[in-house]
């Protein structure tokens, strides 16, 4: 009790939370700090409880391959996808609630229906050049907002171009970019990682991914509570 005491006086001083009382008080002060221990100790028990209740092969299912050395999470999807597209403010809000040392990929997929792969590598490749310019925030909504907002079509490289320009990218700088070194082998290790998803019969975007080894089955969650906190629970699950 005396090291959990210690640790609400931590978490008191941390988050700014202070009593006073007049002289004489020190019972009041212990129990303030006995109430707050045991909401902290509810809470997280509530949490573990949700937890225990996730069932492998109804939430969520292991893949093949061997579990990555840091935490991650990898988001399987397509810029021509319209649920992708909506589930734009549900990543966003995921990862408001994931730890500071998790890293969030997106890995774009080709072979959409009636779409051709070329332009989709292209837009792989767009996705990548964006991350080196350090615009993938900017970016990416703006692809989607030019293929579910506006409804225009990318008709070759050209196009795409021009859209990077029109958010304060310079033209020579993209074809720089876009044709580096760089990109081209992150696009070969995108589509590879489709390519081993797919050999799993794993064909549907968006798909998440967590620590290379459990892929969530949206199907199956609630709400986005439920869904924060099956995303927590694998990121620091052993396989």
């Amino acid at each position: 009790m005396t090291f959990l005491m210690y640790k609400v006086d931590h978490l008191m001083n941390k988050i700014g939370i202070t009593f006073k009382f007049n002289k004489g008080s020190p019972l009041k002060i212990y129990n303030y700090k006995y109430l707050l221990l045991l909401t902290l100790s509810f809470f997280s028990f509530l949490v573990n409880a949700q937890a225990t209740n996730f069932i492998e092969g109804k939430h969520y299912q292991t893949i093949q391959g061997a579990q990555t050395k840091q935490k991650e999470i990898t988001e399987f999807f397509s810029f021509y996808c319209p649920h992708c597209f909506r589930r734009e403010p549900i990543i966003s809000e995921l990862l408001q609630s994931i730890p500071s040392d998790v890293v969030f990929k997106k890995n774009h997929v080709n072979g959409m229906p009636g779409r051709k792969i070329s332009i989709e590598d292209m837009l792989t490749k767009a996705l990548l050049t964006a991350k080196i310019l350090h615009l993938d925030d900017k970016m990416i909504p703006a692809i989607f907002n030019y293929i579910h907002l506006r409804h225009a079509n990318f008709d070759n490289l050209k196009d795409i171009k021009n859209l990077f320009m029109l958010n304060g990218v310079e033209g020579n700088k993209f074809d720089k970019i876009f044709a580096s070194f760089s990109v081209n082998r992150e696009f070969k290790t995108m589509n590879h990682k489709t390519e081993i998803l797919r050999q799993q019969g794993i064909t549907s975007v968006p798909t998440l991914i967590i620590n290379g080894k459990y892929k969530i089955n949206d199907k199956n969650i609630k709400d986005m509570d439920e869904y924060k906190t099956l995303v927590n629970f694998l990121l620091t699950k052993k396989a």
